[in-house]
């Protein structure tokens, strides 16, 4: 394949105006506000990259994705790596731009600390937003050892604390593994988060019942899905950062992005891909299959 690589070879459109497009992929390439392992910020070209194996339809969801959706990929936005404050500020004008007459974002991260300015720009377009989030951690804590409150992991309580979208219409998937202690669990069931932690979702009647939750909040509004690979098993998805073993399976994750088919989806993103730490590029094509899997989902919310 020669030329600019593009995400599942769509064409590469980096001035918008005057073009009609229903869906945009983005690359993030930051990972300025990781707590563990860099590398993030190559997330996006390995995505690309692998990529090149997807194709338009899909036998699952029975939807063509592209012939059902103008797509274009808009290659990465201008950050500053040196300054988080800027490259949010850069992001959300970009989302906004993107999304001006009523096209549908995928982003392809970067560190998850890029959601929080993603979802200031589609809340702003898309009020009263129900979130997806499939992840090992709840992405709750108020600040690092350091004082920083700014972080891949203080994500979802700043996204909370800013109003952008209640606790209760936030709905996560995946969540496993230790934390530092019981209290760290608090703030997410004060703020009404909805889990399903790895228990519940090996049980299938707790799971049907919080896709029935999910979809009874949701309704007709729109929705935005948000992955983090790290939601996955490093069996399957070695190439992150925050690695926590018992997640679920690459098949788990996608059966269960199919289960929400239906709902109107309006954006997504895949985050924390770090190749450095992948094998045989087995993390980037589930992320290609991932941001592939959110556009079916955005075609068929349409």
């Amino acid at each position: 394949m020669s030329g600019i690589r593009t995400f599942s070879r769509l064409p590469y459109v980096s001035e918008i105006g005057g073009v009609e497009f229903d869906l945009a992929v983005l690359g993030i390439p930051f990972d300025g506000l990781v707590t563990f392992r860099p590398g993030a910020r190559f997330g996006p070209d390995a995505i690309r990259h692998a990529s090149a194996l997807c194709r338009n339809y899909s036998q699952q969801l029975h939807v063509g994705v592209f012939e059902r959706l103008r797509a274009i990929d808009v290659g990465d936005v201008d950050l500053d790596p040196f300054s988080y404050e800027d490259t949010f500020r850069s992001i959300e004008k970009r989302i906004s731009e993107l999304q001006h007459d009523g096209a549908a974002v995928v982003s392809l991260g970067g560190d998850h600390s890029v959601l929080l300015p993603i979802l200031r720009a589609t809340c702003a377009k898309h009020p009263n937003l129900t979130l997806v989030q499939f992840d090992a951690h709840t992405d709750t804590s108020d600040e690092s050892a350091s004082g920083q409150r700014y972080h891949h992991g203080t994500t979802i309580r700043r996204i909370i604390e800013e109003k952008l979208i209640r606790g209760g219409r936030i709905f996560q998937i995946g969540i496993r593994g230790f934390v530092e202690s019981a209290t760290y669990l608090d703030y997410a069931r004060q703020a009404g988060i909805q889990v399903l932690d790895m228990q519940a979702f090996h049980d299938p009647r707790r799971q049907e019942a919080f896709v029935r939750m999910l979809r009874d909040a949701a309704g007709e509004r729109p929705c935005y899905l948000s992955f983090d690979i790290d939601g996955i098993d490093p069996a399957f998805a070695p190439g992150t950062g925050t690695p926590v073993v018992g997640g679920l399976t690459s098949f788990e994750a996608l059966d269960m992005m199919r289960s929400l088919a239906g709902l109107h989806f309006v954006g997504g993103d895949v985050v924390e891909v770090a190749p450095a730490y992948d094998n045989s590029e087995i993390t980037a094509l589930l992320g290609a299959a991932i941001a592939l899997e959110i556009g079916g989902l955005i075609a068929l919310g349409r």
